[in-house]
C-alpha cells in the first residue's frame, strides 16, 4: 500500500507537486492533486486499451480492484467524483495492483513528465531564490525544447 498523500510521496515528487500548486495559484497542494488526478483519469491512458479488451470478453473479467485503507483515505481526501474512481479503480485492477499502489504510481511518474512550463518555472523560482543567479532564460528555452525534440 502507497499513500498518495503529500506528506507521503517521495521528496522529489512532493516538490514537483507544490510548484505546480503555486504555479497553478490552486489554494492548497491537496486542490492540486486532486485536479491532477481527475486530468489524468479522463484522459486516455495507455492501460485503456487492457480494461476494453477484457470489457469487450466478457466472460474473462477484469479482477476487483484492491480496495486498500490508503485508497478510501485517498477517495475521501481529495473528494473523487465517482467517474474518476471508478476509473482509477479499474485501471488498478487492469495492472494487478491495488488501488493506492496504482495512483501513487501515477503521480510519481507525473512529476517525472514536467512540461517546458514546468521547467521554466523551476528555474524562476531558482533564480527568485537567489537573485545574484544569472540564468539565461531565453538559453534554457531554447534548450528545453530541444532535449524534447520540439526544435
Amino acid at each position: 500500500m502507497a499513500s498518495v498523500l503529500i506528506e507521503d510521496l517521495p521528496p522529489a515528487t512532493a516538490d514537483f507537486l507544490h510548484r505546480r500548486a503555486r504555479r497553478a495559484g490552486a489554494s492548497s497542494v491537496a486542490d492540486h492533486i486532486r485536479h491532477e488526478l481527475i486530468t489524468l483519469a479522463r484522459e486516455r491512458a495507455p492501460i485503456d486499451n487492457v480494461v476494453e479488451l477484457a470489457a469487450e470478453e466478457g466472460s474473462r473479467s477484469l479482477p476487483q480492484p484492491e480496495i486498500d485503507h490508503d485508497a478510501s483515505v485517498l477517495r475521501s481526501t481529495y473528494s473523487l467524483p465517482s467517474d474518476v474512481w471508478e476509473t482509477l479503480c479499474v485501471r488498478a485492477a487492469a495492472t494487478g495492483v491495488s488501488v493506492s499502489d496504482y495512483v501513487h504510481q501515477e503521480v510519481v511518474a507525473l512529476s517525472r513528465r514536467g512540461t517546458i512550463d514546468d521547467v521554466m518555472w523551476e528555474f524562476g523560482e531558482m533564480q527568485a531564490a537567489n537573485p545574484s543567479l544569472d540564468i539565461d532564460f531565453e538559453a534554457v528555452l531554447k534548450a528545453a525544447r530541444y532535449a524534447r525534440g520540439l526544435d
